[in-house]
């Protein structure tokens, strides 16, 4: 064995589609783990019960005017609309989102 100094002593390859491994490297970089660890995980779990990956972990957006500052540079960009008048729009949009359902 090549990379005989490996923690885990025994390889195995698996064939996957270029769709299939984005799909697993997707996952793996939402729940903060390599993929490795993810088909790991999944592989060892018992049948029917689901794999111990740690859950997918929410993405934090900056709070405060910085925020809001940044929208409205982006629209006022984008569409040329004075800022003054974005500002009550891109509050608003920002709070639907932030709303719990």
């Amino acid at each position: 064995m090549s990379d005989c100094n490996r923690t885990y002593p025994c390889r195995i390859d698996v064939r996957l589609t270029e769709a299939e491994r984005e799909f697993l490297n997707e996952q793996a970089f939402k729940r903060g783990i390599s993929r490795q660890e993810l088909l790991r995980a999944r592989v060892l779990s018992e049948a029917n019960q689901p794999a111990p990956v740690p859950p997918i972990k929410p993405v934090h957006y900056s709070k405060g005017r910085d925020s809001i500052d940044r929208a409205i540079y982006a629209v006022n960009r984008r569409y040329n609309v004075n800022s003054r008048d974005l500002e009550g729009i891109v509050c608003t949009v920002i709070c639907a989102l932030n709303a719990k359902s």
